[in-house]
C-alpha cells in the first residue's frame, strides 16, 4: 500500500502543476501552432482528467481552472461552458457514488449531508437558471465584470478559511441553514454565468457553515450534478448547441479521474484537507483574477 505521505505529496504536486500550466498558457492559442486535431483531442482528454482529479479530491478546480485555460487557447465560451456542464453532470453523480463506496461519507445515514443537499440544491436550481439566461445576453465587457466579481469572492473565501484554520476557534461549529441557502444560490449563479467558480464557493463556503471537509467535497459534487443539469436544460431551451469536438474528450477525460480521486480523499487526513481547501480556494481565485486582467 502506498504511504499516506506519498499520496499527499503526489496530490500537492498535481495541484502545483495545474496552477503552473494554467499560468504559462496565458498567451497561447490553439491557432498559434500547427497542431493536428488528434493532438488537440488528446490534450483535452489529459487536461480534463487532470483538472477533474483535483476537483473530485478537493471539491473545486475543474470549471474554474479549465474554463479560463481553454479560453486562453482561443476556444469560444459558448463551446466551453456547455461542454463543462455536461462533463460535470456525469462526474458529479459518479463522484458521489465513488466517495460513498470508498467510505469517505455515508450518503444514506449522514444527516448533515441530507440537510445540506436540501438547502443547497433547491436554490442552486434557481440561481443557475437565471445566470444561464443572463449569460446569453451579456456582452463581452459585461462578462469581464462578472469574472472580476467571481474572482474577488473566491479570494475572500480562501482568505477566510485560511484565517479560520490558523487563528479561529477549534470548537465545533453548528450547521447554518441560512448560509447554505445563500451559498447555493450564489455559487450556482456563478456556474451558469461562467462555467466555473462553483466549487471554490461551495466547498469553501460549506466549511464556514459548519460542514466537515470530506462531507463538503461530496456535497459539492452531488449539488453540482443537479446544477449542471438545470444549466444544460436552460442552455438548450435558449437555442444552444453542443460542440462534440470538445464535449466528448472533456467528458471522457473527466470520468477517468473519479475513482482515483475518491481513493485519494479516503487517504488524506481531515486536517490537511481543510488547509488544502483554503489555499486552493485562494489560488484559484487569484488565477481567475490573473486570467481576467491578462
Amino acid at each position: 500500500m502506498i504511504h499516506k505521505k506519498t499520496i499527499t505529496g503526489i496530490w500537492i504536486a498535481c495541484l502545483l502543476i495545474a496552477a503552473i500550466v494554467a499560468v504559462l498558457s496565458a498567451n497561447s492559442t490553439f491557432s498559434s501552432f500547427a497542431i493536428p486535431e488528434w493532438a488537440i483531442i488528446i490534450f483535452l482528454v489529459v487536461i480534463s482528467a487532470f483538472c477533474e482529479y483535483i476537483d473530485s479530491s478537493l471539491g473545486m478546480g475543474y470549471g474554474t481552472t479549465l474554463t479560463p485555460l481553454l479560453l486562453t487557447f482561443g476556444v469560444l465560451r459558448q463551446d466551453i461552458v456547455p461542454a463543462i456542464l455536461l462533463s460535470e453532470l456525469l462526474t458529479g453523480f459518479s463522484s458521489g457514488i465513488a466517495h460513498h463506496r470508498e467510505g469517505n461519507v455515508n450518503l444514506i445515514k449522514n444527516k448533515n449531508i441530507r440537510t445540506a443537499l436540501y438547502y443547497l440544491a433547491i436554490p442552486s436550481v434557481i440561481g443557475v437558471a437565471i445566470a444561464t439566461f443572463l449569460g446569453t445576453q451579456l456582452p463581452s465587457q459585461g462578462q469581464n465584470y462578472i469574472n472580476l466579481y467571481i474572482a474577488v469572492m473566491i479570494i475572500c473565501i480562501g482568505i477566510y478559511i485560511i484565517y479560520s484554520h490558523f487563528f479561529g476557534k477549534k470548537s465545533k461549529q453548528s450547521l447554518s441553514r441560512i448560509k447554505l441557502l445563500i451559498l447555493g444560490t450564489v455559487a450556482a449563479f456563478n456556474k451558469g454565468l461562467s462555467g466555473g467558480g462553483y466549487g471554490p464557493l461551495m466547498t469553501g463556503g460549506q466549511l464556514t457553515a459548519g460542514i466537515k471537509e470530506k462531507e463538503a467535497i461530496v456535497i459539492t459534487s452531488i449539488c453540482e450534478c443537479f446544477t449542471c443539469l438545470i444549466g444544460l436544460i436552460a442552455f438548450f431551451l435558449l437555442g444552444g448547441k453542443l460542440n462534440w469536438f470538445y464535449v466528448i474528450p472533456l467528458c471522457f477525460g473527466s470520468m477517468l479521474s473519479v475513482i482515483p480521486a475518491a481513493k485519494t480523499v479516503r487517504i488524506l487526513p481531515d486536517g490537511f484537507l481543510q488547509k488544502a481547501i483554503g489555499w486552493a480556494t485562494l489560488l484559484l481565485g487569484l488565477l481567475v483574477l490573473y486570467k481576467m486582467l491578462r
